[in-house]
């Protein structure tokens, strides 16, 4: 049998091999770098958000943790003993400067009272006798010379049972037990038909229209508190409300830690403060002049802060910034971007350098 051996020509295996040795076709020479960590630039393209970087004021701020407690509280409770006869509140209830709150039986302190009054009377009509036998009327008492009316007094009893029925009505009054100031009625503790000897006391009375709140700073800080005075409150148990405040006093001692202790006075609008509640304060004060961007328009690529901000041309483009001050919500920058820069602050988690965008209808 005979073998039949197929020869190529040399051109068609030189051809071959320069294929081998290029793979990816033909280079057109170009050179261009990419930000590290980015991919070529794709056909397709994603929707952002954009806002116009502006130079304007930068809110300062320093974080810390503290406690609200109320300006005025008291515990109430009877100044006499005695049964209790009705509770008229109950915890939580809103009540106001002089009301009524509880009660005592006070049917001893009403036959004692009625007693007193007896004995005044009586006092009375001796003092009238005392004055006629000094040669006086009872009508004439304005003309009388004080000496000789604190005489007939004394003699007639009438200073004793003026005393002795001021004391009956003050002893009846204390039976009632009224709020010394509005307020809010907490830790009710009292029973009707208990004695008022058996409670530590009645009820705590809140006054939370106006809460302190004390938190500790570092010793280092002070300088910002003290230039800034104003605070805003935000409670753990709702953290989409704030409150504003002022700072009152900052205690003159550095504690073992090396912290100092603050106070604040905060305005309970709307009742959402409570005496005792944890909070969140949040001490600022104003920068001029400052370059600021939202937070989540900021990414972290290779230990560097990147800012996308769009091209006119309707491409992403890739700047690496330099952070200044932080606060909750925004940085400044103190280098890597200029006022006018259109910065892409939505849709830039997964951005590349040169992607084309399109951007959202409403954005800046």
């Amino acid at each position: 049998m005979t073998k039949h051996i197929q020869r190529f020509p040399l051109h068609c295996l030189i051809a071959l091999a320069l294929a081998a040795c290029n793979p990816s076709g033909a280079n057109d020479g170009s050179n261009s770098e990419q930000p590290p960590g980015n991919t070529p630039t794709s056909e397709s393209t994603t929707e952002v958000g954009v806002f116009v970087l502006e130079t304007g004021t930068f809110h300062q701020e320093l974080l810390a943790n503290g406690k609200l407690g109320s300006t005025r509280k008291a515990d109430l409770k009877f100044r006499t003993d005695g049964t209790i006869e009705n509770i008229h509140i109950a915890e939580g209830n809103r009540v106001q400067a002089g009301q009524l709150l509880a009660t005592l039986n006070d049917e001893a302190q009403r036959l004692a009272r009625q007693q007193a009054e007896l004995r005044h009377r009586k006092a009375v009509l001796d003092y009238e006798d005392q004055l006629l036998r000094l040669g006086y009327r009872a009508a004439d008492t304005a003309k009388l010379d004080e000496r000789v009316k604190r005489i007939a007094r004394l003699r007639s009893g009438l200073s004793d049972a003026g005393l002795e029925l001021d004391k009956a009505e003050k002893e009846l009054g204390h039976t009632r037990l009224h709020a010394p100031f509005a307020g809010k009625v907490a830790n009710v503790k009292a029973r009707a038909h208990n004695t008022a000897s058996s409670f530590d006391y009645v009820c705590t009375l809140v006054d939370d229209r106006e809460l302190h709140v004390e938190f500790a700073v570092l010793e280092q800080e002070l300088g910002f508190i003290r230039a800034s005075k104003s605070v805003s409150i935000t409670p753990f148990s709702d953290s989409d409300t704030r409150y504003s405040g002022t700072v009152t006093g900052i205690n003159p001692q550095v504690d073992k830690a090396g912290m100092v202790s603050v106070k604040a006075l905060v305005r309970n609008n709307g009742d959402g403060l409570i005496d005792g509640m944890g909070v969140s304060v949040t001490i600022s004060r104003e920068i001029d002049d400052q370059l600021t961007v939202r937070k989540e328009a900021v990414l972290d690529r290779q230990g560097r802060k990147v800012v996308f901000t769009a091209t006119e041309g309707g491409t992403a483009y890739w700047n690496y910034v330099e952070i200044g001050h932080e606060n909750s919500t925004h940085y400044t920058i103190k280098s890597g971007l200029e006022p006018g820069d259109r910065v892409i602050h939505m849709g830039n988690f997964n951005l590349a350098h040169d992607k084309h965008i399109t951007v959202q209808e409403g954005s800046k």
